[in-house]
């Protein structure tokens, strides 16, 4: 067993449940609140390898981790992941789970049925896991919810419409959550991550975006999943406690910085 190494002492000992924590950023977020102390139920739709190898990496730390199957665009599964982890104690909640770029269409192209299937996953999900919580959560006096969004929701990226339509209603309904859910404790907000290596949407690109990407970047690297997960350990202690319905952008400055970067070359 390996000692906990965790700079949040106030993380030590609370449970999070990770939807989509078994890969790319989710998996990296599973891990760092392990590190921190806390005690995990990672979720997964297919992979249960990866979701047991995660869950097996987060023991090492010596808390509990579980893993839990379920398909967040279900309603009925969320309800059975929070019959499953039988617990009266969340502390926290990670909105990771994801879908949209299986199919990259313009807005104008895209299927009815694939922009459900998104929102299903990217929108409803969230608000489903949200609505399970919110009971648990406010009868331990608080709680902190993160939902994973993306640049896309706010600025136009090609082929990315499904997934930045169901990420800027999300980015909205986080808005809506954090100023419902203050009074009672639970801390809602979001993080919109830049280009990140190493995550499950980087596959869905060509393999030389993440080169093309890089030199507009004003820090000189792309984002990795840990450097959201970094993000999310820091929203989830008590040292952001007047974090309230704040969308944390971890891009290296990408977003101010790419315009200097086109036009100087």
């Amino acid at each position: 067993m390996v000692l906990n190494k965790g700079i949040y002492s106030s993380l030590h000992g609370k449970n999070a449940l990770i939807l989509g924590g078994s890969r790319g950023i989710g998996k990296a977020i599973s891990i760092r609140l392990a590190q921190e102390g806390c005690n995990v139920v990672i979720n997964y739709a297919r992979s249960k390898d990866a979701a047991t190898e995660t869950a097996k990496i987060c023991s090492s730390f010596g808390i509990e981790a579980k893993i839990v199957q379920g398909d967040i665009g279900k309603e009925s599964d969320v309800k059975e992941i929070y019959e499953k982890i039988n617990g009266n104690d969340l502390d926290i909640l990670i909105n990771n789970a994801a879908r949209g770029l299986e199919r990259p269409r313009p807005a104008i192209d895209q299927k009815p049925k694939h922009l459900h299937n998104t929102m299903d996953v990217n929108l409803f999900g969230p608000w489903h896991a949200i609505q399970n919580a919110f009971p648990l959560m406010k009868e331990n006096g608080g709680g902190v919810i993160i939902n994973l969004l993306s640049p896309g929701a706010d600025h136009y990226m090609p082929n990315y419409s499904a997934v930045g339509i169901s990420k800027a209603a999300l980015n909205s309904l986080t808005m809506y959550l954090s100023v419902e859910l203050a009074p009672f404790g639970i801390r809602v907000n979001g993080v919109s991550a830049g280009w990140v290596e190493g995550s499950d949407g980087e596959h869905s690109y060509r393999k030389e975006t993440s080169d093309r990407v890089k030199p507009f970047v004003p820090i000189g690297r792309n984002v990795s999943p840990e450097d959201i997960a970094s993000a999310v350990a820091w929203m989830c202690s008590d040292e952001s406690s007047m974090l309230v319905g704040h969308v944390l952008h971890i891009d290296g400055g990408f977003n101010h910085g790419a315009w200097k970067a086109i036009l100087d070359n």
